[in-house]
């Protein structure tokens, strides 16, 4: 017996109307980038995480890169990065010519374990990717602790946890 991997049809089936609606709208629009579907998006989004602005890219990768080099992330410099996550996070790290320093996860949640913090950083860590993986947020106060003594810079990756919060905040 063969068992697919993954199989989206019935998700796609659930919602069909609605995503053939939405896919007709854009086509007719000719808006294949940038656009009104986009502002929407980007408006219902920051509205939903209560963020003051949402800038939609076009995967992961991309947005995870565009921090890492908004934050100054560079040739030579280390990132902690948790060694359980799916590869753009490593590969966006890689794009900016650092070095991603895995860290193993924290066993009772497989979020990245700020506790192994200690044990990879290195002067050249410049910042640390928290990703909330399998809709639990990881945790930030240990992160940010750690990352405020050390001057890091931290980025959060919530794209397996969309509408998680943590202490109340999305």
């Amino acid at each position: 017996m063969n068992i697919p991997f993954l199989d989206l049809r019935a998700a796609y089936t659930e919602l069909k109307s609605e995503i053939d609606v939405a896919v007709k709208r854009v086509l007719d629009s000719g808006y294949y980038i940038l656009g009104p579907e986009l502002e929407s998006f980007e408006s219902d989004f920051s509205s939903y995480c209560n963020a003051k602005f949402c800038i939609g890219v076009g995967n992961g990768l991309d947005a995870i890169y565009i921090a890492l080099k908004a934050l100054g992330v560079g040739v030579g410099d280390e990132v902690l990065v948790p060694s359980n996550t799916y590869i753009a996070t490593w590969l966006a790290v890689s794009q900016c010519g650092a070095i991603p320093v895995p860290v193993e996860p924290d066993m009772d949640t497989y979020n990245i374990d700020p506790s192994l913090f200690s044990k990879v950083i290195t002067k050249n860590t410049k910042a640390i990717i928290a990703v909330h993986l399998y809709g639990q947020p990881a945790s930030l106060d240990q992160i940010i602790k750690f990352a405020k003594e050390f001057n890091l810079k931290v980025i959060e990756d919530a794209a397996q946890a969309h509408g998680a919060s943590y202490k109340g905040k999305k």
